[in-house]
């Protein structure tokens, strides 16, 4: 490593190092600076930095914890043995220890991985080390909001290949809700489920912008959507939700982030995804279809970005039935 990149890691272990609040928001800001200059090319630097953060017990600190989602996988490899080799001395590594967790488990051995906390919703499926494929929703503008942290808007989850064809998520949807009177707002709509086959060949997706209840739909032979009961309660609100449409692409989620934890990801990884494992918010909520115990199959979800934004800020979650052609949408939040 450069003698220029070692100079810049010890700047930013003494800026941080700092805690005045007087001075301590400048100081990050010049830190972001220093990291967003590495973060496309400097995955050695990257992982010297997080080590030198944690042998400087500064490493629960936002700038340091993003940084490892931009390590190749040797570096990746050579922090979660760094990290296992410092949390057996005592050191609390939690926050690090999710992230690298949850990118690379079987960098670690199963009962560190059952330990921790941001990895427990997989646990509960067959095979957590390898969940179902999913694809992210890219949006063409980038990162969909004003993203001013370097970690945050060039995180790899919002630029990942994708492919075509484009459309649209967002604007006004065709129904009404039964409940508020108010246009439905469209979230998707998905041909032939997205390439993941159906018994509808186009499936449109629209919600109550006023919602916070699950909340059922049921489809027509075109695939669009009718709220069924029950409905939203009348006292709910929700925030207007996105009424203008964004143009987005389907990419295949790569293994290391087919697991993204809401409480590790959420407002700086991309959580727009479709199939796979939901990120949940309170912990895991499968509807059912009604008058039945038929368990509904997760479809996708949907974060508190691009306009759309759930009860204080969470996600929405739809499930699919192919049989009764119902989709239920269940909002959680903190």
């Amino acid at each position: 490593m450069a003698d220029s990149d070692t100079a810049d890691i010890e700047t930013i272990v003494r800026l941080l190092s700092d805690r005045s609040h007087s001075t301590f928001q400048a100081h990050y800001a010049e830190c972001e600076a220093i990291v967003a200059r590495h973060l496309q090319d400097g995955s050695e630097f990257l992982f010297q930095l997080v080590r030198a953060a944690v042998e400087a017990d500064i490493h629960k600190i936002t700038l340091i914890e993003d940084a490892v989602s931009f390590l190749d996988e040797t570096q990746l490899g050579k922090l979660a043995f760094f990290l296992q080799d410092h949390a057996r001395r005592g050191t609390d590594l939690e926050d690090l220890l999710s992230q690298t967790i949850l990118q690379a488990p079987e960098l670690f051995p199963d009962s560190t991985v059952a330990s921790n906390h941001d990895f427990a919703d997989w646990l509960t499926h067959d095979d957590p080390h390898s969940p179902p494929a999913c694809h992210h929703f890219i949006f063409e503008e980038g990162a969909p909001c004003d993203m001013s942290f370097p970690t945050h808007r060039n995180h790899p989850t919002w630029h990942l290949p994708a492919a075509e064809p484009s459309f649209s998520v967002g604007g006004e949807g065709t129904a009404t809700c039964p409940t508020c009177r108010n246009r439905l707002v469209h979230l998707v709509t998905l041909d032939d489920l997205g390439g993941k086959g159906g018994a509808l060949p186009r499936l449109r997706i629209e919600t109550c912008a006023n919602s916070l209840e699950l909340t059922y739909y049921s489809h027509d032979a075109a695939g669009v959507p009718t709220p069924i009961a029950p409905f939203h309660s009348a006292y709910d609100f929700m925030s207007e939700l996105a009424r203008r449409a964004s143009t987005v692409r389907l990419a295949p989620t790569p293994q290391r982030w087919l697991r993204q934890s809401y409480g590790v990801s959420n407002s700086r990884q991309n959580l727009f995804r479709l199939g796979g494992l939901p990120s949940w918010v309170q912990g895991p909520q499968f509807p059912l279809v009604p008058g039945t115990d038929r368990e509904m199959k997760f479809l996708l979800q949907f974060d508190s970005l691009a306009g759309f934004f759930w009860g204080s800020g969470g996600m929405l979650y739809v499930f699919w039935d192919e049989e009764s052609r119902i989709t239920c949408h269940v909002p959680q939040y903190t």
